[in-house]
């Protein structure tokens, strides 16, 4: 995934506000007398064939036409566009000219500019829980996805996947974009396990020599033992790693509230704060006594990602929690030099077992259609073929033929091309300058993960491949799906802004206070003070405007209860101390 979708996402929400949006808003959509959306009058599109095909003429040919897209994220790029063959292939099927615009920095002013000048290009793309995407749509200055399929891409109805979809409607019933990297029913079953999205690692050869010595670090006493035995046999050594903080907290530490089962809901399913709970408390002292035995290094506090990721590229970690996709080739330079990682079923104080976030989740960039596009009948029909499974192909895996084939006529695995292999294992090759020009995972802007995933080849990939894609595979027992926590927040409340700014005020302190308390000689006086300081800004008012957003969200899902222990039919797993090995996938 091109970013780490944690549970922060869902509590901090907003750090930014929609400049230019004014209670009046912007908008020029209008609607008749009966409600419906009066759209421009181009002609409807019958629904006989996918909806892309009728941009061709009788002659079978397509007219030229060029849109503006602007993505939210300093760090997007598709630098081969217009020379590889996937925007080839785009054009080819569409007619399209995309030209691309993205910030120089993340911190909303980019956006803000274009929202305030009514200066929205033809399509816009923006984090999708953002207060600006309801906000646009509530204010009339996106269109609604669904008035322009049901009149120009009648075929992408299909398409849609009703739970994602749900999920982002809006009061008016409508749905405005559409999100990339979304996990949907319709391609995971409901019984369906797939990894966390953070995962505790150790290191393999060092933890032999712990088990050797008969220490168990499944509980956290054991954890500790096992981490002062590898700090006294190697001086060079870091026990234990976490990630950097940041205003937003310390993902680490989120991962490893859910190795300490710290609920967001009651047994009664109401939400909870779990920074009040027994277990978040339990977790605190954890990490506390790790950085007061010299376990937790001193500039681990203020490491940032570049220098913690030098350190486990080294090997001199022992144990870490970090978002292992975010690190991947500090893992793999690891692997390359004969050391190797894997899980560890860390379970709380009360022996309760880990309860973590799968990858799954509602997606990360929302795509949406400007009322300033003066093409919607064209831009509806776009989109329908970046998202269909076709488009979902190209944009990952290329041209049957060229760089994939199916394995059989079933059509529902697909292997690499010995052509892209070859281009692949041999750099410098003529077949190598092919596949780095070729375009391959560079639109993700509508990539849907569910399905990509499922198909992806795994002929070719290197061990050191493999071992990254099993990496987190053995702990899949102990992941579950999430999204209910991702709230769905009433953006029309007239107490809505506030409260997200009180939110963001909260996050913030309690971000730099969380460091102290790791650090502190004395971890609960710090908690105290940032517990008083918070609810002195609001945290209560901001506990019950989410509760009422869990019930929203939880009713849009269609779900009794979303913290899965709470669930009638949920079974503690069962495994070996590092996991399910079985969940490792071969070639």
């Amino acid at each position: 995934q091109k970013k780490s979708l944690f549970l922060m996402v869902a509590i901090t929400s907003t750090l930014f506000t929609l400049a230019g949006c004014g209670d009046e808003g912007g908008g020029k959509i209008s609607t008749d007398d009966s409600g419906n959306i009066i759209l421009p009058d181009f002609p409807e599109t019958p629904n006989e064939k996918d909806s892309w095909e009728y941009l061709k003429d009788e002659n079978g040919n397509i007219e030229d036409w060029t849109v503006d897209w602007y993505v939210n994220d300093s760090t997007f790029s598709w630098n081969t566009y217009g020379s590889d063959r996937v925007s080839q292939v785009i054009k080819e099927k569409t007619g399209v000219t995309i030209r691309f615009t993205s910030p120089v920095t993340d911190d909303g002013q980019k956006l803000s500019t274009l929202i305030s000048g009514n200066k929205l290009p033809d399509l816009v793309s923006i984090q999708c829980w953002y207060p600006q995407c309801s906000q646009l749509a509530q204010q009339d200055y996106v269109y609604p996805l669904d008035a322009l399929i049901d009149k120009w891409a009648p075929s992408m109805k299909d398409r849609e996947q009703t739970d994602i979809w749900n999920y982002f409607k809006q009061g008016d019933g409508y749905c405005y974009g559409i999100p990339n990297f979304a996990y949907s029913n319709k391609y995971i079953s409901d019984d369906e396990q797939m990894e966390p999205n953070g995962c505790l690692l150790v290191r393999e050869d060092w933890y032999k020599e712990v088990e050797a010595a008969g220490i168990d670090m499944t509980n956290p006493d054991g954890f500790i033992k096992g981490c002062e035995f590898i700090k006294n046999k190697y001086s060079s050594s870091i026990p234990f790693q976490i990630g950097p903080f940041t205003t937003d907290g310390n993902t680490s530490i989120d991962w490893l509230s859910q190795y300490f089962a710290c609920s967001f809901e009651d047994k009664d399913g109401n939400y909870v704060d779990r920074r009040y709970t027994e277990n978040y408390k339990d977790m605190l002292k954890f990490l506390n006594e790790c950085y007061q035995k010299g376990l937790i290094k001193a500039d681990n506090i203020t490491d940032k990602a570049a220098q913690i990721k030098t350190k486990i590229s080294r090997g001199n970690v022992f144990a870490s929690i970090v978002t292992p996709q975010d690190y991947q080739v500090a893992f793999k330079n690891c692997y390359s030099n004969g050391i190797k990682y894997i899980p560890l079923v860390l379970r709380n104080y009360k022996d309760e077992a880990p309860v973590l976030q799968d990858i799954s989740g509602n997606g990360y960039l929302l795509t949406m259609v400007s009322n300033n596009c003066k093409r919607p009948d064209k831009v509806i029909k776009l989109l329908d073929f970046l998202y269909s499974e076709e488009g979902q192909r190209l944009v990952a895996f290329g041209v049957e033929g060229e760089t994939f084939e199916y394995v059989d006529e079933t059509k529902t695995s697909i292997k690499w091309t010995d052509k892209y292999l070859s281009g692949v294992n041999n750099p410098g090759s003529a077949d190598a300058t092919w596949v780095n020009d070729y375009g391959l995972y560079q639109m993700t802007l509508l990539m849907n993960l569910a399905y990509i995933n499922k198909l992806k080849p795994l002929n070719g990939m290197s061990d050191s491949d493999m071992y990254i894609y099993n990496l987190k595979r053995p702990m899949m027992p102990y992941s579950y799906n999430y999204k209910p926590i991702f709230l769905k927040h009433d953006t029309s409340d007239k107490n809505y802004s506030s409260i997200m700014q009180k939110n963001t005020t909260i996050t913030t302190k309690w971000s730099e206070y969380l460091a102290n308390m790791i650090s502190s000689d004395d971890y609960t006086k710090v908690y105290n003070t940032a517990i008083n300081y918070v609810e002195k800004r609001g945290l209560t008012e901001v506990i019950n405007f989410y509760s009422k957003s869990y019930i929203t969200t939880k009713e849009t899902l269609g779900v009794t209860y979303g913290w899965a222990p709470n669930r009638p039919d949920y079974k503690e797993p069962v495994t070996s101390k590092n996991g399910d090995f079985s969940k490792y996938v071969t070639r």
